[in-house]
């Protein structure tokens, strides 16, 4: 039986499936022992909040550009709306990561250069209620 050649075959489809896989919407947590993609905001003034979203997924981004971008901007869209309930203007791009706003996305590496994230402020429309 030849079953131990057929093993690197049937790997290799399901590791790229796997680094196809869709971004979840989540937090992102950033530490120097654990690394996950997601989504991180940062409030620069009252109602006025920086948003980013990444996922190091080459694959997804080679692959699925288009639709991995869009999964992005729902996510970006998502969190602008929980952070302003009462609207936003503002809209996302995508950009590398050494112009990243967010400290913990910023990345001059090489390496990091293939996994541009989504950036974008959002403006809270009612910061303050009378």
């Amino acid at each position: 039986m030849k079953l131990p050649k057929l093993v690197p075959l049937l790997i290799f489809p399901l590791l790229l499936i796997a680094a196809c896989t869709p971004l979840g919407y989540q937090k992102a947590q950033v530490s120097p022992d654990t690394h996950q993609d997601g989504y991180l905001d940062k409030e620069v003034s009252p109602g006025v909040h920086i948003i980013e979203v990444r996922q190091e997924a080459r694959y997804a981004l080679m692959f699925h550009r288009e639709t991995t971008e869009a999964r992005f901007r729902t996510h970006w869209e998502r969190r602008a709306a929980e952070l302003c309930p009462n609207g936003y203007t503002g809209t996302p791009e995508m950009i590398s990561p050494r112009e990243a706003r967010i400290d913990e996305f910023y990345c001059t590496l090489e390496v990091c250069q293939k996994y541009p994230l989504l950036s974008g402020v959002a403006f809270c429309k009612k910061v303050y209620e009378l």
